[in-house]
């Protein structure tokens, strides 16, 4: 096995697991089969959780301002809530520039405003690659976070808008309301009028106070504009708040501020910090910080498995040689067992062809042996490949001609069944 994908499988212990200590379990390989054993306390770590997606820092690097500006559009709702409109927000920006952790840092300090004046506001997040689908789904999911009390079942996509607005009246509460990846579920769906119906609830009941006070759509970019039509992008509006691409200098800054809350003193330098700075600025990664965060967690996990107590030059460039930059921790986090399945099923069709593309068909035989193997229903893989296709990590030139973004992607099979088969 390989360093990187030993590092790999140590990583991906709190995707399995699903704990948030991702420091307390090793998972190796022995003979083909993953197997897992407590770790003793890190020399390398002071809190892996550091660099961990999920983690929402105090304070961000570079992000300020744009924490401010969110902040500010909702200035004046915890004063006088039932007279504040509501308010549409655009945050756009490539993957991996902290769009949605300036809008989770955000969102929390205009509830802390709200508690201030013994109002209850709730944020409702929904990553509609992870949770999306359909508008019924993503209305449910809304009811469940904002509206416990509320039965789902039985009603229709629009009862469920209508009964939310009520409840939150009625109880005297206030909501946001964040929809990220908007731009995936757009591009994937055939029905966009969700954005219509979230940016229209004040219409719902016009003469009663809406107590929905904002909606922020997160997108990489604004081309999913394209696939909507007027009446969709009038209520959008379209003045959206962009982020720009991190420097050089704050990406250092950024890694520098993380690393110094996950890793033990003196356990990382400057100059390791300054070559994943580097690499997150190629053109390969795009300023994905997100992945700057995996290489410097892999890196360590590596350091950590060799023993020396400190992350060198050498453990980030063996580690970046052998991942993939679309797959972030994030990333294989937010796949469900049927995506998995076909991933792998991709994965196994290319190892047995020793090709750079397989057939579809090929792809259908090894996710039917799969489904098979893991007591699972049998699945349309083209339904998953499609999506797998918007995620950047399959390649399809057509039915006949399937393969991976990333030839490193081949090495991570046994993660990704060590994490199907704990679904």
């Amino acid at each position: 096995m390989s360093p990187a994908l030993a590092n790999l499988l140590l990583l991906m212990c709190r995707s399995v697991h699903g704990q948030s200590a991702i420091n307390s379990i090793l998972i190796y390989t022995d003979g083909g089969k993953i197997r897992e054993r407590q770790m003793p306390e890190s020399a390398v770590f002071a809190d892996r959780s550091k660099l961990s997606p999920r983690y929402i820092p105090q304070e961000l690097p570079h992000r300020e301002a744009q924490v401010q500006q969110l902040v500010h559009a909702f200035s004046e709702a915890a004063q006088d809530p039932d007279r504040f409109p509501l308010t549409v927000l655009q945050v756009i920006g490539v993957a991996g520039i902290g769009k949605t952790t300036t809008v989770t840092r955000a969102t929390k300090t205009i509830e802390e405003r709200f508690a201030q004046n013994r109002l209850t506001l709730k944020t409702a997040y929904i990553n509609l690659k992870l949770q999306g689908g359909n508008k019924f789904a993503i209305y449910r999911f809304l009811l469940e976070r904002l509206a416990p009390d509320l039965p789902s079942q039985g009603l229709s996509a629009e009862e469920m808008l209508r009964y939310l607005l009520q409840y939150l009246r009625n109880n005297k509460q206030y909501a946001l309301v964040v929809m990220d990846e908007i731009d995936y579920l757009i591009k994937t769906s055939k029905d966009t009028s969700i954005i219509y119906d979230l940016t229209r609830l004040n219409e719902f009941e016009p003469d009663k106070p809406c107590n929905v006070k904002g909606v922020i759509f997160i997108a990489r970019s604004t081309d999913f504009y394209s696939r909507l039509d007027p009446a969709e992008l009038s209520t959008l509006g379209r003045v959206p708040m962009e982020f720009s691409q991190y420097t050089l200098e704050q990406v250092s800054d950024i890694l520098s501020s993380r690393s110094a809350q996950a890793f033990n003193p003196r356990a990382i330098g400057s100059d390791v910090i300054d070559k994943v700075a580097k690499i997150t600025t190629s053109a390969e990664v795009n300023g994905d910080v997100r992945y700057a965060l995996d290489l410097l967690l892999y890196a360590g996990n590596l350091a950590e498995s060799q023993g020396t107590g400190r992350v060198t030059l050498e453990h980030v460039r063996k580690v970046h040689g052998q991942t993939h930059p679309s797959l972030t921790t994030e990333e294989i986090e937010q796949l469900s067992k049927n995506h998995i399945v076909s991933l792998v099923a991709v994965v196994r069709a290319l190892k047995s062809r020793k090709k750079q593309y397989v057939e579809l068909k090929d792809i259908r035989l090894y996710a039917a042996e799969l489904a098979e193997q893991l007591g699972i229903k049998k699945l349309d893989v083209e339904d998953y490949l499609d999506d797998l296709k918007a995620r950047r990590l399959i390649e399809m030139r057509s039915l006949k001609e399937i393969g991976l973004h990333g030839a490193s992607l081949a090495e991570l099979e046994p993660i990704l069944m060590a994490k199907v088969k704990k679904q």
